[in-house]
């Protein structure tokens, strides 16, 4: 129950909201799209009160988790996490098929990787992740923060399940 009104809180923000603040009002059918496809969509678990993270992809052998964070409204910063969350879950489902270590970016070619997402981040952000997330996670993370912006969540929801 309370999921569906936290999607239903995400579906209202997504039609109240300017463009601009890149909610996306296809955010609902991804949450549920992930949902039903086998990753447990937790909202507002009770780590989120730790403030560490707006978001949260997580796998402990065959069950897969995406923690979302909210809080008590819906804003353009949460459509990003889920992008961005959603991301990581393709990046998972990728590296499964192709029997890659779970740190692996879905572009293969770094060069080409740091150039779309120098498309899509500035330097200063991605020196940022840089900073915040260990070596070994630098270039998903780059991949996911630069696609949440690049892809629209219905665009996301198909790569998911091409994936």
């Amino acid at each position: 129950m309370i999921k569906r009104i936290a999607l239903a809180a995400i579906a209202a923000a997504a039609c109240i909201m300017p463009v601009a603040a890149e909610v996306q009002p296809g955010t609902a059918s991804l949450i549920e799209t992930i949902d039903e496809n086998g990753i447990l969509v937790t909202i507002n678990h009770e780590e989120c009160a730790t403030g560490t993270y707006t978001g949260q992809y997580r796998w402990l052998g065959f069950q897969r988790e995406m923690r979302l964070c909210p809080g008590a409204t819906v804003d353009a910063n949460d459509h990003n996490t889920v992008r961005h969350e959603v991301i990581h879950a393709i990046q998972h489902c990728v590296n499964v098929a192709r029997g890659t270590s779970t740190d692996t970016p879905v572009m293969n070619d770094v060069d080409e990787l740091m150039y779309w997402a120098r498309e899509h981040l500035t330097m200063r952000e991605i020196e940022w992740i840089q900073r915040s997330y260990d070596r070994s996670q630098w270039l998903t993370e780059i991949e996911a923060f630069a696609g949440a912006r690049a892809y629209t969540s219905s665009e996301l929801e198909e790569l998911f399940l091409t994936a």
